[in-house]
């Protein structure tokens, strides 16, 4: 599945994406931003996804046309949430971008069975997993927070998390590429490949060297 490391052979101008995502990342968490960011993106999926009750009421008892539908469409929005599940969902997204489940697999760098076994529900997704599917994918915040949430989890004040998700915004979606920069900001401690699969790719540190300017 896995030839070589891409960070090596990338061209000038990626570099300096990958170190606009790293010098990003750093001012979010020297700033405190970094909680915005966060707050940003939650409030952003709850008026996606929850009905804001208090803003069809706010005009007392009388209700147009326009402003029942926009109702009832935030309550089927919410209901679809509630009820779709991971399965569901993320067939949803291969669907709706035209992706296909080996496709995914080469992206993500997940092997087919083991996303097999995500998808329909017989194993637990480890957020790693996700944040791989969701560069894979090409998926925004919203849709990336949306899948987290399935199950159970969502995006967190970490390096990791960050690293994710401004690499989402600045359509940095190679999933190696994403891994060099986690690995330059944490001198190694994270990544977001498995134990196991980092000896089955045989990854070496040098690999991912990444100088910022």
């Amino acid at each position: 599945m896995f030839n070589e490391c891409c960070i090596g052979g990338i061209s000038q101008y990626m570099k300096e994406d990958l170190n606009k995502i790293i010098i990003n990342v750093q001012k979010l968490f020297d700033t405190g931003d970094i909680h915005r960011k966060l707050e940003k993106i939650r409030s952003e999926y709850n008026r996606i996804f929850t009905p804001n009750i208090d803003s069809f009421t706010s005009m007392g008892h009388t209700f147009s046309r326009e402003s029942i539908l926009a109702f009832e469409n935030a309550i089927k929005r919410n209901t679809k949430d509630q009820i779709e599940g991971f399965r569901q969902y993320i067939n949803r997204l291969m669907y709706e971008k035209q992706i296909s489940q080996a496709m995914l697999s080469q992206r993500s760098l997940i092997k087919e069975s083991t996303l097999s076994r995500y998808i329909n529900g017989s194993r637990d997704v480890p957020t790693i997993m996700i944040f791989r599917i969701a560069l894979a994918m090409r998926l925004n915040l919203i849709e990336t927070e949306t899948l987290l949430r399935k199950v159970g989890k969502r995006f967190r004040e970490a390096y990791k998390d960050t690293i994710v998700m401004e690499a989402l915004e600045q359509e940095i979606f190679d999933v190696m590429k994403v891994e060099a920069i986690l690995r330059k900001m944490t001198n190694g401690k994270e990544s977001l490949f498995t134990e196991k699969e980092q000896k089955e790719f045989n990854f070496n540190e040098d690999d991912f060297e990444i100088e910022i300017h």
